[in-house]
This record gives structure tokens, C-alpha cells and sequence, in this order.
């Protein structure tokens, strides 16, 4: 009787366990999916346009812009111009932040970095 308990919690120890991991491996999956993969050309576009916004923010102490990191709260997200993503369409679901030299493609919806354009 103990051996079928024993049996039993580890088999439902084991099915949790994999349900966890085909979680994790579901997120990850949906979290990399949202990066953009544009030409140079079209990186260079953009930048020219949202740079003639003169909209530039200060980088916020401790915050290191990276792919798939949130952006932090004191940062504003402005929808790109509609030159841009007239000339680059996959780029119109996304908002962006500039900052000195780098521009952040972002999602509006999580907040989260898909594309950084240097300068």
C-alpha cells in the first residue's frame, strides 16, 4: 500500500514538473517571437524620421537597454511617425523611446524592448 502512494505522489510530482517546463518553454517561445528583424535600410529610416522629432530622454539610472527588457515606468513611449511606418510596415504595431544615441523599438502593450537602432 505505501509503495502505491509512493508511486502515485511521484507520478504527479513528475506530471507537474512537466507541466511547469511546457510553460516555461511556451513563454519563452512567445517572448522571442516579438523581435523585429529589420534591413539596415529600414533601421536607417526610422532613425531619420523619429530623430527629426527631437524627442530625446535621459537614460534612467541603472537601466541597461536590452532586447526583451522593460522599459522602466519614467520612460514615455511615443507612437512612431507615420513616415516611418508607412515606408516600414512591420514596425506599426510598436512605439518607440529615443534615448541619446540608441532607439528603442518597443511594444506598447508590455512595455518590453523587440529592437534597439544605434545611431
Amino acid at each position: 500500500m505505501k509503495h502505491q502512494i509512493r508511486k502515485g505522489a511521484t507520478a504527479l510530482v513528475l506530471l507537474l514538473a512537466g507541466a511547469g517546463l511546457a510553460a516555461a518553454a511556451g513563454n519563452t517561445a512567445m517572448a522571442s517571437k516579438d523581435r523585429l528583424s529589420l534591413t539596415s535600410t529600414q533601421q536607417h529610416t526610422i532613425f531619420q524620421s523619429v530623430k527629426s522629432q527631437g524627442t530625446k530622454e535621459a537614460l534612467p539610472s541603472g537601466f541597461k537597454a536590452a532586447i526583451g527588457e522593460a522599459l522602466p515606468a519614467s520612460l514615455t513611449l511615443r507612437p512612431l511617425p507615420g513616415d516611418a511606418t508607412s515606408k516600414v510596415p512591420a514596425v506599426k504595431s510598436y512605439d518607440y523611446v529615443m534615448l541619446q544615441n540608441e532607439l528603442l523599438i518597443v511594444n506598447p502593450k508590455d512595455r518590453k524592448i523587440v529592437d534597439i537602432l544605434m545611431q
